[in-house]
């Protein structure tokens, strides 16, 4: 082969990371929309009550960067979704639980085929 395979180990684990990093990243992003949604109130009552123009103009650049940001992660919420949806169900958290089981199997098995050695059944005198 031009290009060597992965080990099968490597890529169950590299899936697993995965899933986990999406969980992690799902809630980093989640309380990210929450804070930029009360940034975005407490800017708008900061334009309520301001009087002048040129401070007007610096609370919308940071209402637009606010959104922008909200905008950013809500993507990421909306993206991820399906994923922690689908491995929040009890049958396909089973599945996962039975692959972290997997990659140990797998392991296992490529490090008897490491440390491998042929011991000769009959000798040469």
């Amino acid at each position: 082969m031009e290009r060597e395979m992965e080990k099968g180990s490597e890529e169950i684990k590299r899936f697993l990371d995965f899933i986990r990093s999406s969980d992690t990243l799902y809630k980093m992003a989640f309380e990210a929309v929450r804070v930029e949604d009360k940034r975005t109130q407490d800017l708008l009552h900061a334009i309520e009550f301001v009087t002048s123009s040129k401070e007007q103009r610096r609370i919308g650049a940071k209402l637009r960067d606010s959104r922008r940001t909200r905008r950013r992660n809500k993507d990421i919420v909306e993206e991820l979704e399906p994923i922690i949806n689908f491995f929040s169900e009890p049958q396909n958290k089973r599945t996962l639980d039975k692959m972290s089981q997997l990659l140990g199997a797998v392991r296992k098995e490529e490090k008897y085929h490491e440390d491998r050695v042929y011991h000769p059944r009959v000798e040469d005198d």
